[in-house]
C-alpha cells in the first residue's frame, strides 16, 4: 500500500520501537509520515536509534523514551540528540534509560511469553536503583542480577533492503530486527524494492501486516548496499537545532512535503553506496597536535597478541588503534565492532565506528544480541569505553551530570558498557581531557563499576596512563614532558606515581598513522 495508508493504522499513544542502529536503517520515511499526520503522545523503546527519537521529539509527538543510547558520531564529531536532551533536562517527557542488554533481554521476553529474562552486568552499577529494577537470583543461584520484564510495542517500524508480494523481508545488515518483530504486536514495513520472492527471508511475511515500497525510505541514515547516511542533511538538521529553529526544519523537510518522494528531491538525496565514506576535510591543527596520537596509540599499546578486543559505539579513535596495533606491534588479533562485523577491513580512519559499510568485506557477521551473548559464554580480552566521569575507584559516568531524575546534562546513556564490562578481562576507559570535572572524587551517575572479571582496568587521557591498583586509581605512568604537578592538579583525587614516563609514539607509530589518516581527521575527534 502507500506510505500514508500504511502508517495510518499507527494510533495516538502507541508504543513503537524502529529497526537499525545509530546511523543506519532508521524507518525515517514512517517516523516522517507519522509527523505530517500530526501524531502524538507516542512512546518508543528498543536499541539506540536517536536520530528518529529525537525527530519526533522536535515535532512534539513523543511522549515517552525507553532508551539505552542517545548519542551518534560522525564526520563533524559526536552529537547527542539534541531536542530529547532539551527535553530531559527541563523534565517534559518521561524517560527510562538502561543497558541495551536489559532492552533486549525485555523483548526477548515478550517474544517467548516468559514473565522476564536475567539481564545480568549492570546490577552493581547505579541504573538498579535509579530504575526500581527487579532483581533475581543470578545462574546456580548465585548474586541477584536484573529481571527484564517483558517489553511487548504496540508496532515495530521496520525497513528492509527487499520484500516480496508475500511480505517477506530480507534485511543484509541485521542488528536486532528479529527479536524487535517478534516482541511486537504488528509489524510494519517498508522497503527499498519489490522483487518477485525471498526465499530465505530475515523477517518472515507472517509477521508483516503491511508494506509499502519507499525507495530511500532510511534517509537520511544508511541503508546498507543501497546508500551511506547523508553527513549533509545531518548538519542541516543539527544547525536547526542548535539555533531552536525545529519548526522551520519540519516545515520545509517534513509537513510540507506530500510524500517520501519530495522530502528526497528537498533534501538532495540519497547518495551513492560506496565502500568506504569519503576522505573527510583535514581537522583544524592544535596546539599540541601529539594529543589524540597519545590517546590512540596507548590504547593500541594495551592490545596484545591473540586478543580479541570489542569497540563500541562512538569508538571511532579506538577503531584506529585497532588498525595501528595490527600494523606495528600485533600479528594475531580478533576485533569486533559493534555493527557487527567481526574483523573488519581498516586500512583508513573512519569519522564513526557505527557505520554498515564495516560489514562489507569482514571476516564474519554477528547481531547486536548475539554480541551480548556472546560476551557470557566466553569473556572478551578487551574492550574500549568511553567516559565523561571516572573516579578514584574506577567508576565510570557517562549517564548524567547532577541528579539522575532531573540531570543538568544529560550524558547520551550506557549503550552496552554496563552489561559489557563486567565480561571484559582489561577495561580500558578513555578520557580525552584530564581535568579535575572528568577525574573526579566520586562519579554523579555510577553507569559501570570495576568487576571480579576484570584482570586490568586502564583509564587512558592526553596526559597521563592510570591503572587501577587494589581498588584505587593510580598513576602508571606520565607522558613525556607532562610534568607531574600538572597531572596532580588536574585530577580531583589524590594520585601516586613511581616516576614512570609514558613513551611518545614511536616513528613507526607515527608513519602508520600517517598512512591511515593522512587528512588528520583523528584531531577533531576528542
Amino acid at each position: 500500500m502507500n506510505l500514508r495508508d500504511l502508517v495510518a493504522v499507527v494510533p495516538d499513544g502507541a508504543l513503537l520501537t524502529f529497526s537499525g542502529f545509530q546511523l543506519n536503517r532508521a524507518p525515517m520515511a514512517m517516523v516522517h509520515e507519522l509527523v505530517r499526520q500530526g501524531r502524538h503522545g507516542l512512546r518508543v523503546v528498543g536499541p539506540p536509534n536517536p536520530l528518529p527519537l529525537d525527530l519526533l521529539a522536535a515535532a512534539g509527538a513523543l511522549a515517552g523514551a525507553d532508551f539505552g543510547f542517545l548519542g551518534f558520531q560522525f564526520e563533524d564529531g559526536f552529537v547527542v540528540a539534541p531536542h530529547v536532551r532539551r527535553l530531559i533536562e527541563v523534565g517534559a517527557i518521561e524517560w527510562r534509560e538502561r543497558d541495551v542488554y536489559e532492552i533486549v533481554q525485555g523483548l526477548r521476553a515478550a517474544a517467548l511469553g516468559l514473565p522476564y529474562l536475567p539481564a545480568p552486568g549492570p546490577e552493581t552499577s547505579d541504573y538498579p536503583r535509579a530504575n526500581g529494577s527487579r532483581l533475581v537470583a543470578g545462574p546456580d543461584g548465585g548474586a541477584p542480577v536484573i529481571a527484564a520484564l517483558p517489553v511487548r510495542p504496540d508496532f515495530a517500524l521496520v525497513h528492509a533492503q527487499e520484500v516480496d508480494r508475500a511480505g517477506n523481508l530480507a534485511l543484509s545488515d541485521l542488528f536486532g530486527e528479529e527479536i524487535q518483530t517478534a516482541a511486537s504486536v504488528r509489524v510494519l514495513a517498508t522497503a527499498e524494492r519489490l522483487v518477485d520472492r525471498i526465499d530465505r527471508p530475515t523477517i518472515h511475511g507472517d509477521r508483516v501486516e503491511r508494506f509499502a515500497v519507499v525507495p530511500g525510505g532510511a534517509f537520511p541514515t544508511s541503508c546498507h548496499a543501497h546508500y551511506p547516511y547523508s553527513a549533509a542533511h545531518l548538519r542541516v538538521y543539527l544547525r536547526a537545532a542548535d539555533a531552536r529553529r525545529a519548526d522551520e526544519y519540519l516545515g520545509r523537510f517534513v509537513r510540507d512535503c506530500a510524500d517520501h518522494a519530495a522530502f528526497l528531491r528537498a533534501a538532495g538525496g540519497p547518495g551513492e553506496w560506496m565502500p568506504a565514506p569519503s576522505a573527510a576535510p583535514a581537522a583544524r591543527p592544535e596546539i599540541d597536535p601529539t594529543r589524540v596520537d597519545r590517546i590512540v596509540v596507548n590504547i593500541a599499546r594495551a592490545i596484545t597478541e591473540g586478543d580479541t578486543v570489542v569497540t563500541g559505539v562512538a569508538s571511532a579513535l579506538p577503531m584506529l588503534a585497532v588498525a595501528l596495533a595490527r600494523a606495528t606491534r600485533v600479528e594475531r588479533l580478533t576485533y569486533i565492532n559493534c555493527v557487527g562485523a567481526i574483523n573488519p577491513v581498516i586500512d583508513r580512519a573512519w569519522p564513526t565506528s557505527v557505520d554498515v559499510r564495516l560489514l562489507d568485506g569482514c571476516e564474519a557477521r554477528l547481531s547486536l544480541p548475539d554480541l551480548f551473548d556472546r560476551a557470557r559464554r566466553s569473556p572478551f580480552d578487551m574492550m574500549v569505553f568511553g567516559a565523561a566521569q571516572v573516579d578514584r575507584e574506577g567508576r565510570a559516568n557517562v549517564t548524567c551530570i547532577g541528579d539522575y531524575a532531573r540531570p543538568r546534562v544529560k550524558l547520551p546513556g550506557p549503550a552496552g558498557s554496563a552489561s559489557m564490562r563486567p565480561y571484559v578481562r582489561r577495561a580500558v576507559l578513555v578520557v580525552p581531557r584530564h581535568t579535575p570535572r572528568t577525574l573526579v572524587p566520586r562519579v554523579d551517575f555510577a553507569t559501570s563499576v570495576v568487576s571480579p572479571m576484570n584482570q586490568e582496568t586502564l583509564v587512558v587521557t592526553d596526559i597521563a596512563v592510570l591503572h587501577l591498583v587494589d581498588g584505587r586509581l593510580r598513576l602508571r605512568s606520565i607522558h613525556a614532558g607532562i610534568p607531574f604537578e600538572r597531572v596532580r592538579e588536574q585530577t580531583g583525587f589524590p594520585v601516586e606515581w613511581d616516576g614512570a614516563i609514558t613513551s611518545d609514539p614511536t616513528d613507526e607509530e607515527r608513519r602508520v598513522l600517517a598512512l591511515l589518516d593522512p587528512g588528520g581527521i583523528r584531531h577533531g575527534m576528542a
